[in-house]
């Protein structure tokens, strides 16, 4: 019983990494196709495309933060990586996010402000995809075990 609410939820957390690989794909989709319309001579001066260039990756990346968060707790608490690891790329994703907050705060937005929100959205644009490996061989090995501990039948092999 216990086993299987666990698959449960790892069935439903690689829903969820799923969505956050293509969040994380559709932003660097974005940033390639503004960027390369931002551009172009005849929308150069466009806002609108400027700040969808600069903007929307950054929201989308922003949006597989909690699921990212989610997945690291879950990945923590069934031991499935190491906490040092696990700690290490947190440290380095919200530090850096912190760091650019706060620089943004005192000294306003300038060009280090998104230099540095940038890094961040770098340090977690690679966790769903770390994650999702993780909780897919996990799942694997999960379902392996639920299989080989029913008895089997005198026919099979």
């Amino acid at each position: 019983m216990q086993q299987t609410l666990i698959i449960q939820t790892f069935t439903k957390a690689i829903k969820q990494a799923n969505l956050a690989v293509r969040l994380v794909l559709l932003a660097v989709i974005c940033f390639c196709v503004l960027g390369t319309l931002a551009s172009l001579p005849a929308l150069a001066n466009n806002t609108w495309v400027y700040y969808a260039f600069h903007y929307l990756p950054y929201g989308l990346i922003a949006l597989t933060m909690p699921i990212s968060l989610y997945h690291s707790f879950l990945l923590l608490r069934y031991r499935v990586m190491q906490p040092s690891i696990l700690f290490l790329i947190l440290a380095i994703g919200v530090g850096l996010l912190i760091v650019a907050l706060f620089r943004g705060l005192v000294f306003g937005a300038d060009k280090v402000f998104f230099m540095a929100v940038f890094l961040a959205m770098i340090a977690w644009l690679g966790m769903p995809f770390l994650f999702r490996v993780n909780l897919n061989k996990f799942l694997k090995f999960l379902t392996k075990n639920t299989n080989d501990d029913q008895p089997s039948l005198p026919d099979e092999k």
